[in-house]
Order: C-alpha cells, then structure tokens, then sequence
C-alpha cells in the first residue's frame, strides 16, 4: 500500500525542525586550561567545555548553602578550578568531561574562586587505574 504524501508531511516538517534546532545550537566551545588562563577576562561568562584529569577532589558543605564539590582539571596545558553542585563521584585521577560557565571571579558561600568553571554537568570519562593489588570488594 503506497502511502500518501498528507501523510508524509508531518514526518518531513518534524525531521526539518530538528534538523534547524540542532544547526542553530550555539557550537560547544571545547578550549583548554592554557586558553582560559592566558585571558580569564575575555573567557568570563562563556559556556566551555574541559576535559582532564581530576586533582584534589573535596565535597564541601557550607553552613549557609547547598552542598558542592570542588577540583581541579589538569589537562596537560595547566590547571583550573572546579565548582560542582552538589556531591559528584570523582576521585583523583579519572578522566572528565566539565560542561559550564567560566567565571574569572567566583563567589561561593564566603570564599572566591579565581579562574574557575560552574559546572553544569560533570561526566566522568574513565576511572583513575587501579594499583595491582587493590580489592574490588568487601571480603
């Protein structure tokens, strides 16, 4: 049975709207460490994208707000600060992707952060290896 091009139309007109949606989504700007340090000002407010190695990882808990934990990317071009909301599973070494804000100024609870990413979304990548030896569960 042949189908009708009525039919059709609304299939073609929902695969255009996703296609101009997705063509029209600002690019991701994937930079590096070396790229935001060597100018914090002009990368202020940018929506970035970082990908590295996770360093120093601590989960914080303000008396006066919600939860975050803070790191450090290391990405072989230099080192910059993390802030995410909330608990993250990050441990010392794995491999992250960090989605956010840049701000050459952040301000958290009472303490400021220079040159560091707001991240929206952390995804881990790969886990930090393992030395030989380490138990993978409760005996």
């Amino acid at each position: 049975m042949r189908r009708s091009p009525i039919l059709r139309a609304p299939a073609v007109a929902a695969a255009v709207t996703l296609g101009l949606t997705l063509a029209c989504q600002q690019p991701r700007n994937v930079v590096t460490a070396r790229q935001l340090l060597q100018d914090p000002a002009h990368h202020d407010g940018e929506q970035v994208v970082l990908t590295g190695l996770v360093q120093d990882p601590r989960v914080r808990s303000p008396s006066e707000g919600n939860s975050y934990t803070s790191f450090s990317v290391l990405d072989g071009t230099g080192r910059v600060g993390v802030i995410a909301w909330g608990t993250q599973e990050v441990a010392s070494n794995d491999l992250v992707e960090v989605r956010g804000t840049f701000h050459d100024q952040l301000v958290v609870g009472r303490d400021v952060m220079h040159d560091a990413v707001e991240a929206k979304f952390v995804r881990l990548l790969r886990r930090a290896p393992q030395p030989p030896g380490t138990p993978v569960s409760p005996p």
